[in-house]
């Protein structure tokens, strides 16, 4: 299959274009990475204090989990890319959008 046959593969089966596609996995990415430091904001604001330890637990169980679904997604999301550029899907000097 020829590059233009793959972009428009993409183009049919997703209805955008092959980096388009990988836009809400990147949108993912930076959402939990934003958690992330809402999580240990939260906890570095009451693991000082006399806060119920349930407060800081929870906060550093929400900061875990969102970093480490963020890293999953961000991890994807540069697989995904790069196996498009590979493909030459997307051209290989096109760059990502942070």
């Amino acid at each position: 299959m020829n590059t233009d046959d793959l972009i428009t593969a993409v183009k049919e089966a997703f209805g955008q274009y092959p980096e388009d596609v990988l836009g809400p996995i990147k949108m993912a990415d930076e959402a939990f990475g934003w958690l992330h430091e809402v999580f240990v904001s939260i906890q570095r604001e009451v693991e000082d204090e006399n806060f119920a330890a349930r407060i800081v637990k929870l906060a550093s169980a929400g900061a875990y989990l969102a970093d480490g679904i963020g890293s999953y997604c961000g991890a994807e999301h540069a697989t995904m890319w790069q196996k498009l550029q590979e493909a030459g899907v997307i051209p290989p000097d096109r760059r990502q959008l942070d």
